[in-house]
């Protein structure tokens, strides 16, 4: 007789409002148990009520990973009942709470002005993503958090302490598949040191300007028999040259070429 296998049943659906584990577990009980008695459409019947049971408990589940388990197990008791199609909503379903904790992550880390700090929550919802079977949304995260490297190196002055940062978003660029956005971001280190070389190339120019005036004004000053102002030019002269590692030979030829000639008393 099936009589027992309706009385758990009954006792299941008794359970649904204070223990809904536990009501899960009694309406498995009592599938098996139409098994015994030949009833297929029964056990279908109570494998269905747990299964809808399972679904809702995942739902409820705000973490997506803890969720995820349950909409597993979910999912297999629709195979059992030979629902696949079923059983692969209820996987989308799961995926989609991944997706959905990956969006609210991602704009959380998007307000964060610190790359550091939004990094972990990026890569948290590039995580999420991926287990959410969205590879271009995980990527994204990726880049969004190259981007956020990528600026802060750019706001750098030292080129060498700018490479590290931009080397940092580019470890972040790779992870989102972006070839494009690497080489951007190389092209701004190169920048800042092709700019730094221009600063310092400028600054030696201005300093061999510099030695052009101090020996013009010397010259005049032993003119003037002002030797001992013609001797301190002549000290700071030899402290640049030295400084600018250059030769005045090579510097007076520097300054020909620029049509810089020396004075004639």
């Amino acid at each position: 007789m099936a009589e027992e296998c309706k009385v758990l049943e009954k006792k299941a659906k008794e359970l649904e409002a204070d223990n809904v584990d536990e009501a899960i577990s009694v309406y498995k009980k009592a599938a098996e148990c139409y098994v015994t008695h030949d009833k297929p459409k029964n056990r279908i019947g109570c494998l269905g009520k747990a299964a809808k049971l399972i679904r809702e408990n995942a739902k409820s589940k705000e973490d997506p990973i803890k969720a995820l388990e349950i909409f597993k197990s979910a999912s297999q008791v629709y195979n059992q009942m030979g629902k696949e199609v079923e059983s692969d909503k209820v996987m989308n379903e799961a995926y989609k709470k991944f997706i959905d904790s990956a969006k609210n992550l991602r704009a959380e880390a998007k307000k964060d002005e610190d790359p550091d700090n939004a990094e972990l929550k990026f890569t948290k919802a590039a995580d999420h993503a991926s287990r959410g079977q969205d590879i271009e949304l995980s990527k994204a995260c990726w880049i969004d958090s190259g981007d956020q490297f990528r600026k802060k190196g750019v706001g750098i002055g030292d080129p060498r302490l700018a490479f590290e940062v931009f080397k940092h978003a580019n470890i972040n660029y790779r992870k989102g598949g972006s070839e494009e956005l690497i080489n951007k971001s190389l092209t701004d280190a190169a920048d800042k040191f092709n700019k730094n070389g221009n600063d310092v190339e400028k600054s030696k120019k201005d300093l061999i300007m510099a030695i052009d005036g101090y020996v013009q004004a010397a010259t005049i000053y032993k003119a003037a028999k002002l030797d001992e102002k013609a001797n301190a030019l002549t000290n700071k002269i030899n402290n640049l040259i030295e400084f600018i590692g250059m030769p005045l030979e090579e510097i007076i030829k520097y300054l020909v070429s620029q049509r810089i000639t020396a004075i004639s008393l």
